[in-house]
């Protein structure tokens, strides 16, 4: 159970304490008690018998009047000797002839001896001893029954004390009025636990917990979690160790408990100043709860008023002997010990007076001091101590803004916002950037809004400061000063096209500006003038029409920069020529700072005129942001140099003009190209005063049409202008086009170079010299090695290396090794060609059935020429041999004439085919060989297929021929007709053109592909092929001619297979040129322990010299061959005598 006390009901418990002890005496008769009448003039009440004497109506009137005067004086002496019994109750005097009164104190499990109290020494008869055993010190300032009391307590015993007879006692309440034996006594107790909520609205109360139990089991429920406004609950706190009382566990001592906040809303709580707002003492009332323990005596105490208000702890006893005090208001006296500003925390040392407190040198009797003890406590006040605040301005990037005048410090306002949002309090910034202190802010982090920026900075985000108690906390807002972040500063461009491409061969770039920055601004005044100047001038005020005031001197620095090929400037170090050192921002960009901005163009570029105006650009502080976008990009028109060129066109040798000669014009640089046509005098001019450059602009049919070259790289045609040259900055090549006026002469070319502005060339005359053209053109022959199938090819690439065209172009290859049946062809893959006129080819073949075409017989003769001296010392010794052969002749003599009718037949076959497969009858129309004859000599050629075309392969094989029996290829042609400048096979600029080995004999493709996986030429394997070869061709393809040796010579040794091909070019019909290209490999030579070597064959066929008939097989070869000797011998002697 708990009950509810209140310091009314405890003060006024305290003030009846004495009133109930006069009460009490005077109820109870005494032993020698006066008489009735006595005791009635002390109640005030009259007996009849006297109230009649004094109304004078007893008849012993007189009698009875001396009886009242005594009784009045007896009263009169009663009433003296109470007053002095209450004035003086511990008088030692006592009515003569009585003992006087004695309690005897004895405590239970008390071995020592108490004191025995008297009356008149320790008390006063009727009165209460106002002494508590408890709390009693021996002469030696021990206090006997302190250790057995608190033991008893931890056990959970309470020491209540009785009369002999078995009444309760108290020692400030029980009026001693006989001997008595008060016995103190250990009774099983509950303890109490005072809570305090020290929230301002919950009253105090105290649980009577039983012992083992928890005051959640003894108060029905644990306490909700109290609030405070301003305030946030931690813990509740046992004050008798500080430690965070726990509800659930059992009580082990009675306690005060009390609720312990911090601040955590400061703005809802006071806040004051550490200096000026803390007393150095405080006084009120406080309340004074339950007591427990002796040693020293421990007290609830809470309730403080005045400035300890919210204060609640456990308070000790500080005048020992003296009772405890208990259940009571006191007052109190608090001395200022500590201010903890940090903490918020402020320690009072208080003494607290209960209500008939003794008195270090009051009275005593045998028990102690009379009264009750006075209490020590320490309370611990929590304030809301507050704080200033005061802002400094600072620049983020001084290098930037000071010694500049377009920035400030002074002028920024800053608004201070606690964490709810509310304005609190407003700060400016004066010409130092330092700002007034702030008003007393309670402690707290606040919000720094920068509401308005210093001339020439940027706002500064939002800034977070913490105001700590007691304290002036001073914070640096850096702001950064705002600059122009500059990327392009100007971009040229042709005044002409308005696009930044330049014309001709002139360039946007190498053009050098100079940029001028000064650290003010134009003046009103200033931009006025430059206004009225420009409206003067009919014009609208522009930035290259300001102009920079003498007065402002030189520039605080300055740059020079020079254009890319674009004509553009960056502000960067990689357009950077020379200057002063560049601005930074923050974030270590290049920036211009707030100021006036001068451009000028110090140097042109090449091929352009320069520029005279200046730029002006004022960089003013806008937004809030770091950067401004003032900048826009300074757009320069640069006007390109432009010229003329003249000249008068004749024949060599005299001085005929030649009129209507056209002449192509041709930028080397863009590439544009117009006509410019000579008058009927021979005069050709670009000037506009000859001939305006917009009549009949680049027409190029006569000379009454005007000549104008306005477009640049990207195309941009520039606008005809009469008033400018013709032909803009560059070099230019004049190229004379054949006409019927210059027929039979080689045209002429030349190059000009227009460098001047407005200037004209005079080239004086121009002649001509008589045409003739050259020709020529190359082969390209290549081969793989075969291997032991046989099976090999050749690839032939041929081109025209000629500076124009071709009537026919002929490719002849003269299979050598097919000629001495060492290989024959199989089939072929015919070329694919760029440049043929007509994309079509015919091809031609010979055999060994046809006759030496004029062709073989040239290189034939060619061989024979190396063999002459060979032949002349061979020619006597083979004279006896041819002798011996002219039977061999003979007969094969009808042999031939048979054959001949054959090869008779088959040259009427070729004279039909020659007439009618020429590959020049398509030819375009040619004055120097009007009727498209042909020139190479295909007599005695087989056509094998006509007409095919130059745009794709072909591939041909030689069973299709159906060719007799025996007969094989021995010679091919690939047939061109016209032929154009760059004509061939492959590419003009391939390298394999410029191959060290082209016309080596053994240039060889290695390891094209695998022949040994191949067992002959067909479709199949001619594809694998030509994928193999040739995989990525398809513009060009050079011709494939798909060979086989034969039989005998895989098995001769020391065999060179020959192959030559040439190429023959004509014009006009007597213009020729020829090339030509051999190859030339030997058989493979297998190694001699393998059994696929046709002479391990052999030699296996023949006998060992350990065999038995070795000596009889040498031996009869040798005598064969001697008898042979012997008759050839016999025969040459028969024919010389014949002969």
């Amino acid at each position: 159970m708990f009950t509810k006390k209140t310091a009314d009901s405890n003060s006024v418990c305290s003030a009846e304490g004495s009133c109930s002890t006069c009460s009490t005496a005077s109820s109870r008769p005494a032993k020698n008690s006066p008489p009735e009448v006595l005791r009635a003039a002390c109640l005030g009440k009259r007996p009849k018998v006297l109230r009649a004497a004094c109304l004078g109506k007893h008849p012993n009137a007189g009698l009875a009047v001396v009886f009242r005067y005594a009784a009045i004086g007896l009263a009169l002496l009663l009433a003296c000797l109470c007053a002095l019994s209450l004035m003086y109750p511990q008088s030692t005097y006592a009515v003569q002839g009585s003992d006087p009164l004695t309690v005897t104190v004895e405590v239970e499990g008390f071995q020592g001896s108490l004191p025995t109290l008297i009356e008149g020494s320790d008390f006063t008869k009727g009165q209460a001893i106002q002494a508590d055993p408890r709390y009693m010190v021996d002469s030696q300032g021990n206090q006997p029954l302190a250790s057995l009391i608190e033991e008893k307590e931890s056990q959970g015993f309470q020491l209540v004390w009785k009369t002999d007879a078995g009444d309760n006692f108290d020692w400030f309440t029980t009026p001693i009025t006989q001997s008595t034996t008060v016995k103190g006594s250990f009774i099983e107790a509950d303890y109490i636990v005072r809570v305090s909520f020290n929230d301002e609205k919950t009253e105090d109360i105290e649980v009577a917990v039983p012992k083992g139990s928890s005051f959640e089991e003894a108060y029905g429920k644990a306490l909700s979690t109290p609030s405070k406004q301003g305030y946030t609950f931690i813990r509740w706190v046992n004050s008798s160790d500080n430690s965070t009382f726990d509800f659930s566990a059992p009580v082990e001592a009675s306690t005060t408990i009390y609720a312990l906040y911090s601040i955590s809303e400061p703005d809802q709580v006071v806040t004051v100043d550490a200096d000026f707002d803390v007393p150095e003492t405080a006084s009120g009332k406080c309340y004074i709860g339950a007591t427990w323990s002796v040693h020293p005596a421990q007290f609830s105490i809470s309730g403080f008023t005045g400035e300890l208000e919210g204060c609640s702890g456990t308070g000790s006893c500080s005048l020992p002997s003296a009772a405890a005090p208990s259940y009571t208001w006191a007052d109190y006296n608090a001395t200022l010990v500590s201010v903890d500003i940090n903490a918020g925390i402020v320690t009072y040392d208080v003494t607290i007076t209960p209500p008939g407190a003794a008195s270090p040198n009051g009275p005593r009797n045998s028990l102690g001091l009379i009264g009750y003890q006075t209490v020590y406590f320490q309370a611990k006040v929590q304030k809301n101590f507050g704080g200033y605040l005061e802002l400094k301005k600072a620049s983020e990037n001084p290098s930037l803004s000071e010694s500049n005048s377009t920035y400030s410090l002074e002028g920024a306002i800053f608004g201070v916002y606690d964490k709810n949002g509310n304005r609190v309090a407003q700060l400016q910034t004066d010409e130092n950037g330092q700002s007034q202190r702030s008003p007393l802010l309670p402690v707290g982090t606040y919000t720094i809004k920068e509401e308005q920026a210093p001339a020439g900075f940027a706002n500064t985000a939002d800034k977070s400061i913490p105001i700590h108690a007691g304290s002036v906390t001073q914070s640096t807002i850096s702001n950064t000063p705002q600059s122009c972040l500059i990327d392009l500063v100007l971009q040229k461009v042709d005044a002409e096209t308005k696009v930044s491409s330049p014309l001709g061969s002139a360039t946007l770039g190498g053009a050098q500006f100079q940029v001028s920055y000064y650290d003010r601004y134009l003046t009103v005044p200033q931009l006025v003038q430059n206004t009225l100047t420009a409206f003067m001038d009919g014009e609208e005020a522009q930035s290259n029409q300001l102009s920079i005031p003498q007065s402002w001197g030189n520039p605080v620095r300055s740059w020079i920069f020079e254009t890319d090929e674009e004509g553009k400037i960056h502000f960067s170090k990689d357009y950077f020529v020379e200057g002063d050192d560049f601005y930074y921002d923050h974030e270590g960009s290049i920036v211009l700072p707030l100021g006036t901005v001068e451009i000028k163009e110090i140097k042109a570029p090449e091929g352009y005129l320069p520029v005279e105006n200046t730029f002006v650009v004022s960089l003013n502080e806008s937004g809030t942001e770091p950067h401004i976008e003032n900048w826009e990009v300074i757009e320069i028109s640069e006007q390109v140099k432009r010229g003329d060129f003249a000249f008068s066109k004749t024949r060599q040798g005299s001085m005929e003009r030649l009129a209507s000669v056209p002449f192509r014009i041709t930028s080397k640089t863009t590439r544009e190209s117009h006509v410019l046509v000579t008058d009927e005098n021979g005069m050709a001019s670009t000037e506009s005063s000859w001939t305006p450059h917009s009549q009949n602009t680049n027409k190029g049919t006569s000379a009454d049409d005007g000549i104008w070259f306005g477009q640049d790289a990207l195309g941009t045609q520039a606008p005809v202008d009469d008033n400018l040259g013709a032909l803009p900055y560059d070099t230019y090549t004049v190229e004379e086009l054949p006409c019927s006026a210059n027929e039979g002469m080689v045209p002429v070319a030349f190059e000009i170079t227009i460098s001047r502005d407005k200037t004209t060339l005079d080239l004086g005359t121009v002649d001509n010299k008589p045409y003739t053209p050259e020709i020529k053109g190359e082969i390209d022959k290549r081969q793989t090695l075969f291997k032991a199938n046989g099976l090999f090819t050749y690839t032939i690439d041929y081109r025209s290396t000629s500076s124009t065209w071709a009537d026919e172009f002929t490719t002849t290859d003269f299979l050598t090794c097919s000629k001495e049946d060492q290989a024959h062809l199989e089939a072929l893959t015919t070329p694919i060609s760029s440049g043929d006129y007509d994309g079509k080819m015919n091809v031609w073949y010979q055999t060994n059935m046809t006759n030496t075409p004029a062709q073989e017989k040239i290189q034939d003769a060619e061989n024979n020429e190396q063999k002459e001296s060979e032949t002349t010392e061979q020619t006597q010794e083979s004279e006896s041999t041819q002798e011996s052969e002219t039977v061999i002749v003979q007969e094969s003599e009808s042999v031939q004439e048979s054959e001949t009718a054959i090869v008779q037949e088959s040259e009427s076959t070729n004279a039909q085919e020659n007439e009618t497969a020429n590959a020049c009858s398509t030819n375009p129309y040619n004055p120097d060989n009007p009727n498209n004859e042909r020139m190479y000599n295909f007599d005695n050629w087989r056509l094998w297929s006509q007409d095919l075309s130059t745009q794709e392969s072909t591939t041909l094989f030689v069973e299709d021929l159906q060719l007799k029996e025996g007969e094989y290829i021995t010679a091919l042609a690939f047939e061109h007709g016209r032929v154009e400048e760059g004509f061939g096979t492959l590419s003009q600029e391939d390298e394999q053109w410029n191959r060290r080995e082209r016309y080596e004999n053994n240039d060889t493709l290695e390891n094209a592909f695998d022949s040994t996986e191949l067992s002959s030429w067909n479709n199949e394997t001619c594809s694998q092929v030509l994928d193999a070869l040739y995989q990525e061709k398809t513009v060009y393809a050079p011709a494939v001619l798909f060979m086989k040796a034969t039989d005998e010579m895989l098995q001769s040794e020391d065999i060179e297979l020959w192959n030559d091909a040439r190429i023959d070019i004509y014009r006009n019909l007597e213009l020729h040129d020829e090339d030509k290209d051999s190859v030339v490999q030997t058989t493979v030579q297998y190694p001699t322990n393998t059994t696929d070597n046709p002479i391990e064959k052999l030699l296996t066929t023949l006998p060992k010299t350990e065999d038995l008939g070795f000596g009889i097989v040498v031996s009869l070869i040798a005598i064969g061959t001697l008898a042979g000797a012997i008759v050839v011998s016999i025969k040459i002697r028969n024919r010389k005598s014949q002969r």
